[in-house]
């Protein structure tokens, strides 16, 4: 079983936070095979992670172009990224270094992780696929691991909630859902996350319609 890590790491914010990310991923218990990031400033990147070990890490130009998130670029990291299982770990939210290691032992398609939100802890909701099809929300946090068959079926669709529209097609595919007991990430909310700044119920419908 191999994994790997991968971010978008798109415009002037989430750039900035691309040190914190690396830090955490660099700590991960169980490490990834792989660690991709896709962005639009290679030599920013590089010159933010200047002092740390970059031997395992690979950023890349983004080659194409998006018409509503530049979320849809992490495609072309998973391209790149060839490994049993693939983590997208926005570039703004922080992995826990236990996140990965029951990964190789879990029978599903969808390892669904429990996250930190606003310090509350929020657990894996327990989901079968018809859950994932009828649920009015999404069910299953952003950063959740997938095998790779997952993406090469449906690969990630340029639209607000893309991560929820990700889940819907998986489930579509047949793909099955696994929850895991602990809590795995801390999505972090601050000014610029874009669920902030669009009309979410616009978004859901979008999603929900397509």
């Amino acid at each position: 079983m191999t994994v790997g890590v991968v971010a978008v790491a798109y415009g002037d914010t989430y750039r900035a936070f691309l040190p914190r990310w690396m830090r955490a991923v660099s700590m991960l218990e169980t490490p990834p095979d792989a660690i991709t990031v896709v962005t639009d400033d290679v030599e920013d990147c590089l010159n933010r992670a200047q002092d740390m070990d970059l031997s395992s890490v690979v950023f890349m130009q983004a080659s194409g172009s998006f018409h509503t998130h530049p979320q849809v670029l992490v495609n072309e990291a998973i391209a790149a990224t060839n490994t049993d299982w693939v983590c997208k770990m926005d570039a703004d939210d922080i992995i826990f270094p236990h996140a990965l290691n029951a990964v190789d032992t879990c029978s599903a398609d969808v390892y669904m992780f429990g996250i930190q939100l606003s310090g509350q802890w929020l657990p894996a909701r327990h989901a079968t696929r018809a859950d994932i099809l009828k649920a009015p929300h999404n069910l299953v946090f952003s950063g959740s691991p997938f095998r790779r068959w997952v993406w090469e079926r449906s690969p990630f669709r340029d639209m607000i909630c893309e991560d929820w529209r990700f889940w819907i097609d998986a489930a579509t595919s047949g793909a099955r859902f696994y929850a895991s007991p602990n809590i795995d990430y801390e999505y972090v909310i601050h000014g610029d996350n874009i669920t902030l700044r669009v009309d979410m119920a616009e978004a859901e419908r979008n999603v929900r319609e397509d």
